[in-house]
């Protein structure tokens, strides 16, 4: 984890990386030139020009497109355009969409001020009692206190909630049985899909929380080493997890001998060179290893050979969050948060067209519809046309699913996914094939370009909707479109190419009408 921090190290006290920083670099850490220009290639957060005085980024994803990105976009540049020091340029998701439509400034981001939020999953009344948990356990010995959690896990039936829903309990028990070492905690803070921001909420209401989990998980698992992975539009968030980080540490609960127990934890944090596939998790790992963010074949899992081959925990922000709560008031509490037939909490990320958009934390459960009335309804009273349940690469729905519940089975079964915990919000009026299109661009702008059925497939479904929505190319052509989607499915290494035409495909089922005329 060297090259990546030292280059983006280096543009930060430069501006850019100039091809003579690069050299020096080079001859410095007696590495390959061109080690450096593939890492520098393919990470969009690196610059290889002088930028711009002033750099407005305005995100063109599907919550901000749906509230007025493009118009937003074409203003500012009509304001800069005899300036020759502002660059005004669409950007992917900046994870803001409770702010759209989102835009960032010399890449900080510009939005109002939202109230502080406060989570029902959260154990501690005061800040006093934060990482109380941790030190009570331990008072049994390092080995009940893991017994503990993992039998509280197991009860609890918690499932990841990054998209896999993949059981934690298996996930650490896999990590606890090997036998190799070290062995790594990493949590996946790299949330950057179109629609969610719950976790940039949580990291920044409750850090505590996500670094309680972590240590956790290193507790159960052998693990002695945990990593923060976060994007660096998170900038704001990063910093408060810092600072929380620094008060575990002062409180002698990070670090070596944890509580007396002789429990070795410590944490770091890694702050993404940018690029929505370091969100699948053998991605990251090869950015944590200083190589492209290309996914792996899988088999092998990460469990048994993960960061630098070695057995590692990969959960997303939420998923260690709700841990300590879990934990701490047993398993029961936790199930009987969910509505009657449910079990548990979840947050939402609510955006598109509502009143007001946020993150809500509700009982799993909760419909569609009574989400979007927390949110005070469908902005402007227009009436609900369509939604996406879990963000941009799950499947859109009409309105008349809205009655639907908020649980991974319940969206399964109506066709769609609860995915990355993300409700995006379509009114009536909406040209959804426009808004397909949308999505449809994101997954293939974001491709890696490793596998040619994502590269190629994602490239041919961009082209051919723009070639329909622009009047250029009959609407039958379309027709090509589910063979492809299922060729990508089948065929793709990692979720990415497997989802890309899910909005496009979605739209084809569910407002054919608006396909064909």
């Amino acid at each position: 984890m060297n090259l990546l921090r030292r280059l983006s190290e280096l543009q930060e006290e430069h501006g850019y990386l100039a091809e003579e920083t690069l050299r020096e670099l080079a001859r410095a850490d007696n590495v390959p030139l061109h080690r450096l220009h593939e890492l520098v290639s393919f990470y969009p957060h690196f610059r290889t020009s002088p930028p711009p005085i002033l750099d407005v980024a305005v995100c063109r994803d599907v919550s901000c497109w749906l509230n007025g990105a493009s118009d937003a976009c074409r203003r500012l540049r009509e304001q800069h355009t005899s300036s020759s020091d502002t660059v005004v340029r669409e950007v992917s998701c900046l994870g803001r969409c409770d702010g759209a439509p989102a835009i960032a400034v010399n890449h900080a981001p510009h939005e109002a001020p939202t109230p502080p939020q406060s989570w029902r999953c959260d154990p501690y009344a005061t800040p006093g009692e934060r990482y109380g948990l941790l030190g009570e356990l331990l008072r049994d010995g390092r080995d009940a206190a893991a017994a503990r959690v993992l039998a509280a896990l197991k009860e609890s039936g918690l499932r990841g909630m990054g998209g896999a829903a993949f059981p934690t309990a298996i996930k650490w028990e896999l990590v606890r049985a090997q036998n190799s070492d070290p062995k790594y905690v990493i949590c996946n803070a790299d949330e950057s899909e179109p629609g969610t921001f719950k976790d940039r909420a949580l990291l920044d209401g409750a850090p505590h929380l996500v670094l309680e989990g972590m240590l956790l998980a290193g507790l159960v698992t052998g693990a002695d080493s945990g990593i923060l992975f976060i994007r660096h539009e998170y900038e704001p968030e990063r910093r408060r997890f810092a600072r929380a980080l620094d008060e575990a540490r002062q409180s002698g609960l990070v670090g070596a001998n944890v509580a007396g127990s002789g429990f070795t934890f410590d944490v770091e944090i890694f702050v993404s060179p940018g690029g929505y596939i370091l969100g699948e998790e053998t991605a990251l790992l090869e950015c944590l290893e200083d190589r492209r963010g290309e996914p792996r074949n899988k088999p092998p899992f990460p469990g048994t050979h993960g960061l630098f081959g070695r057995p590692t925990v990969i959960n997303n922000v939420e998923t260690l969050a709700l841990i300590p709560g879990i934990v701490r008031r047993g398993p029961a509490w936790w199930k009987a948060q969910g509505k009657p037939g449910f079990a548990g909490l979840k947050l939402i990320a609510l955006s598109g067209h509502v009143e007001r958009p946020g993150v809500y934390e509700v009982p799993v459960g909760t419909t569609v519809r009574e989400l979007i009335d927390l949110g005070g309804g469908v902005s402007g009273g227009r009436a609900l046309k369509a939604f996406a349940p879990g963000g941009a690469s799950s499947n859109w729905m009409p309105a008349a699913l809205a009655d639907t519940p908020l649980d991974f089975q319940a969206l399964a079964k109506a066709g769609s996914m609860l995915g990355s915990g993300a409700v995006i919000v379509v009114a009536e009026g909406t040209d959804m094939l426009a808004l397909a299109a949308n999505g449809v661009r994101f997954f293939r702008n974001e491709s890696c370009g490793k596998c040619v059925p994502c590269r190629l497939g994602s490239q041919k479904a961009v082209e051919l909707l723009e070639q329909v929505c622009a009047g250029k190319a009959p609407r039958t052509e379309l027709q090509v479109l589910p063979d492809l989607g299922e060729t990508m499915a089948q065929t793709s290494i990692c979720g990415l190419g497997q989802v890309a035409l899910n909005p496009v495909l979605s739209v084809m089922k569910h407002w054919p009408e608006e396909v064909t005329k």
